[in-house]
């Protein structure tokens, strides 16, 4: 091992990460470790070494590297050229490898097509062969190459940072025998975005910007898009004044490190992650001028390889390091764990989006569906456009009408209600722009749509928000409950006819549930209502409207299921009082199941993911839901689910609902 001494404005941090290991020069400077490459390459044909990739070979390990007009070039971990492939101008490489499995493909960024294609590695000694593919358009010049294999669906995905300072994400798959790919979202990186990396078990992306620091973004196509900073270059960070390469190592799903490479100090920083705190840093000995790196993390320790665009020799070449030296020198896991692969969930994909909502931003919040008694396939989904009216759409998911009523925020409906002599459907939602409570009627007969409110019904809250419906069974009295913004003040009022033809609400009841609140259901069977505490659980009380406040609780966030914020809740009704509580997960985009009957005991979760085939894109930030038991058709044999959909891309759009076979829940969860 040789010694380095730190740029004295790192020695501080460095103290502060490595007091154990990190020795102390006589005037005063931190010395940092450094090590040695087991080899470097030969020199890159014409003098560019810009970017790396590693392809596992059975008893082999072959480095891809990109070398701009130089071509694709194979080399081996001595250092010595396998092959050349001068006729891509390859700018970035990037190998998809899942964990320890075998990788499937290379994508290599051609600069001069401005294009992304697929490779394979053929064999040991380096050979590669283009696959079938239709090569994907990048229309900039790409400064950043990365890959993922989603934990959640196992689809591929592909970010790739711009010179406009963007990062694209695309999704591949094949299409028979030819690999696709399709651009799900673009996120502004900052106009320094350069080299990224992934960490599969944390699903995130890491981005360099060469003269900012590091920064995370959520590596699934539904995470947000907000940044967060890692660490920043120096002086107001740990990092050196400019940055290049970066790499992760990746030890299990719960351990990797993130190796980030100085541009011209000749030196690496290491962090943990997830947490990604810094860990050290160390120098590799002839080092000058740092481009891409990469990682390859074996059961036997693995190899990471630097570009180096101006080696201390004159040549621009990579030098390749194994990874149990240098994770000996800073106290690093030596080797991957054996099927290091986060766990995959339970996932489904919508048959089904609407048309989006009139209103841009977030708008689109809680969906009810009818089942239509005479023809089920012909059912409707109402739709909430919070910030402009109710949407009706068709189980194809077309807009038959729309009601500009105002901020209409949460709706329901309940079957078999007598009006002016005639059996209809009476459907209710939550009115924000004047506080009250606007009512509809569904002729079955005909299945049109009007509203029968008998003038203005208001709630007495300052900002109605959730609502839900409730049927008396013994009485056969129809209720709605309301809950205001902010403090969960929820409100019980009867639905009576007070005038031919119209429809009037009085309160009855007043429950205080102690905080935001606004996803509800009522289960008429039972006489129980459940409403959802966004940052805290889900409650259940009686839907008697002379009950009290006597309440238990089901779930809460302070347990191993549920991430807040909990929102939107509907049952799933089986056979013999059985069935499923179906909740809005939203801080995690995902869906949990309990129990109807007895103690309402988990039963599991789920994702609604893209389907690329379809080319409907997967579900987050769910608000609202809503779930029937009823066969709707061939498509819905078991029933339906429609879930708002928060973040609707691929491409960006206006929001709207989902439509998802309860057939595939049950399959995905294994139900009974």
């Amino acid at each position: 091992m040789m010694n380095r001494l730190y740029p004295l404005a790192l020695a501080t941090s460095l103290l502060a990460t490595q007091a154990t290991t990190v020795a102390v020069a006589d005037d005063g400077d931190a010395v940092m470790p450094s090590i040695s490459p087991a080899a470097h390459t030969q020199p890159a044909a014409l003098g560019a070494a810009i970017d790396a990739a590693f392809w596992p070979h059975a008893d082999r390990v072959v480095l891809l590297a990109a070398e701009g007009e130089g071509g694709l070039n194979t080399y081996g971990t001595d250092g010595q050229r396998l092959q050349a492939y001068p006729d891509v101008q390859a700018g970035m490489v990037e190998v998809l490898r899942d964990g320890q499995s075998a990788p499937v493909a290379a994508i290599v960024y051609d600069g001069a097509a401005s294009t992304l294609s697929p490779w394979q590695l053929t064999s040991g000694d380096g050979q590669l062969a283009p696959l079938a593919a239709e090569p994907i358009p990048v229309h900039d010049e790409l400064t950043g190459l990365c890959s993922y294999r989603s934990t959640l669906s196992g689809a591929w995905f592909l970010y790739g940072t711009t010179d406009e300072g963007l990062l694209h994400h695309w999704e591949l798959y094949r299409d028979g025998d030819r690999w696709q790919g399709r651009l799900l979202r673009t996120i502004p990186a900052g106009k320094g975005a350069g080299f990224c990396a992934v960490d599969a078990g944390d699903a995130a992306v890491y981005v360099g910007d060469e003269e900012l620091g590091i920064w995370r973004f959520g590596a699934e196509p539904e995470a947000d898009t907000t940044r967060e900073l890692i660490d920043l270059v120096t002086p107001r960070g740990q990092l050196g004044e400019e940055i290049k390469g970066i790499a992760v190592y990746s030890v299990s799903p719960e351990l990797a490190y993130l190796l980030v490479a100085d541009a011209g100090e000749g030196y690496l920083s290491a962090y943990g992650l997830p947490d990604g705190d810094r860990v050290g840093a160390i120098a590799i000995d002839g080092l000058s001028e740092a481009e891409g790196m990469a990682a390859l993390a074996t059961t036997d320790g693995g190899w990471l390889a630097i570009a180096d665009e101006d080696q201390s020799d004159g040549a621009s070449e990579y030098a390749l390091v194994p990874w149990e030296a240098l994770a000996a020198e800073l106290g690093l896991a030596a080797r991957a764990e054996a099927g290091a692969q986060a766990p995959r969930v339970a996932t489904v994909t919508a048959t089904v989006e609407t048309e989006v909502v009139a209103s841009w931003g977030d708008a689109a919040d809680d969906p009810a569906i009818w089942v239509n008694p005479n023809d089920p396939e012909a059912s409707l989904v109402f739709g909430t456009d919070k910030k402009g009216g109710l949407h009706v759409y068709n189980l194809a998911g077309e807009s038959l009408q729309f009601f500009a009523h105002g901020r209409i925020n949460n709706v329901d409906l309940r079957d078999g209600f007598e009006l002016d002599g005639k059996t209809v459907t009476l459907v209710t939602a939550s009115n924000r722009t004047q506080s009250n409570i606007s009512i509809y009627a569904i002729d079955p007969a005909t299945a049109t749509v009007t509203e029968i409110a008998d003038g203005l019904q208001p709630t007495g809250l300052p900002d109605p928000y959730g609502m839900c419906m409730y049927r008396d069974a013994e009485s056969g009295a129809f209720y709605v409950f309301v809950n205001g913004s902010g403090d969960g003040l929820t409100r019980q009022y009867e639905l009576t006819e007070t005038s031919k033809g119209k429809v009037s609400a009085k309160q009855v009841r007043e429950i205080e549930v102690g905080g935001q609140a606004e996803g509800c259901v009522a289960d008429d069977n039972t006489g129980t209502f459940y409403i959802a505490q966004e940052d805290y659980g889900l409650w259940k009380y009686s839907a008697s409207a002379d009950a009290g406040n006597e309440r238990s609780l089901i779930d809460s966030v302070e347990g191993e299921h549920m991430v807040a914020d909990i929102e939107g809740i509907s049952i799933w009704h089986g056979a013999n009082g059985g069935g499923y509580i179906v909740a809005s997960n939203q801080g995690e985009n995902s869906y949990l199941l309990y129990r109807l009957e007895g103690e309402h005991d988990y039963v599991g979760k789920f994702h609604v993911v893209a389907d690329p085939a379809s080319g409907i894109d997967g579900v987050s930030e769910t608000d609202g839901l809503d779930v029937t038991s009823a066969p709707l058709g061939d498509t819905y044999p078991q029933g339906m689910l429609a879930v708002q959909d928060g973040r609707n891309i691929a491409p960006a759009e206006r929001q709207n609902f989902k439509f998802v076979s309860w057939a595939d829940i049950a399959e995905a969860l294994e139900l009974e």
